[in-house]
């Protein structure tokens, strides 16, 4: 059977569910949130980040981007994926960041957690201009007491700057959350929903998709194809990578050199129907 990378002369695979930034788009609304963000870590004195959207909207691609884009010896990134976890917990991996050498442990008790954070910053941060970077994906999954503990980070400041800046990605109910919690919501500096794709904008994606895997010819779905991909996904980036990865699969199955409208609404009819 033949290799479907080989058929379409791919160095890669071009809609796998992986956040790689090199597959970043920047749509209208994924390029201003990572121009907002970039501007929230550089000005590093505006406490919280708050990026919300609906699931398969891209922010973990958005956050990949924007850590690509900083460069390491002015910042250090500690990154947690599962915001599941008590304030203490969050605490032992932002310092464990701070001194990989050391991983995971050291004390047990908040306060013994909140004085090592502070001598790290001191020694691995201000002592040579940097500034720490805390991001939380599926922050909505904080409760209370965690995001409240998050805000007291806020408050270690060397002279003249902060130590650190978080940026809290979740889905929509996360601000809903942050509003109930008054004393968190007035340090979050920077709010931004991500939206969707728009319709124009889906051609120039699946282009870039194909360009970045390094297919001979990039240009492999017709027209055709764009408004059953646009009134399945809605514009939502994974929605879009699902039929689109069937959809090159199933082309090359066939021996098709263009991706044609009525296999892709083919392809989503039959997903559809199993998802139903």
């Amino acid at each position: 059977m033949i290799n479907y990378r080989e058929f379409w002369g791919l160095k890669q695979t071009p809609f796998e569910a992986i956040a790689d930034p090199d597959f970043f788009f920047e749509s209208h609304a994924h390029g201003e949130a990572l121009a907002r963000l970039l501007y929230f870590v550089g000005d590093r004195g505006m406490g919280m980040a708050a990026l919300t959207g609906e699931i398969g909207a891209g922010k973990t691609m958005t956050l990949n981007a924007l850590k690509r884009r900083l460069p390491p010896d002015l910042y250090v990134m500690v990154e947690i994926r599962n915001a599941a976890l008590p304030f203490e917990d969050i605490l032992r991996h932002l310092n464990a960041g701070l001194q990989p050498e050391r991983g995971v442990g050291g004390p047990a008790s908040r306060y013994d957690l909140l004085q090592e954070f502070q001598r790290l910053a001191q020694e691995r941060i201000a002592r040579f201009g940097r500034h720490c970077l805390l991001i939380i994906d599926e922050a909505q999954m904080l409760d209370a007491q965690t995001t409240d503990g998050l805000r007291t980070l806020t408050n270690f400041n060397e002279p003249g700057r902060a130590a650190i800046s978080i940026i809290l990605a979740g889905q929509p109910e996360m601000k809903t959350m942050l509003r109930d919690l008054p004393q968190v919501y007035q340090r979050v500096g920077l709010f931004y929903h991500l939206d969707w794709l728009r319709r124009e904008e889906l051609w120039p994606y699946l282009l870039r998709r194909m360009t970045v895997a390094g297919a001979a010819n990039p240009e492999v779905f017709s027209a055709d194809c764009i408004e059953p991909l646009y009134q399945f996904s809605k514009g939502c980036p994974r929605q879009i990578n699902r039929i689109c990865k069937l959809a090159v699969d199933r082309a090359c199955l066939l021996r098709e050199p263009v991706i044609q409208g009525g296999l892709v609404e083919l392809i989503i009819s039959d997903f559809e129907r199993q998802h139903a």
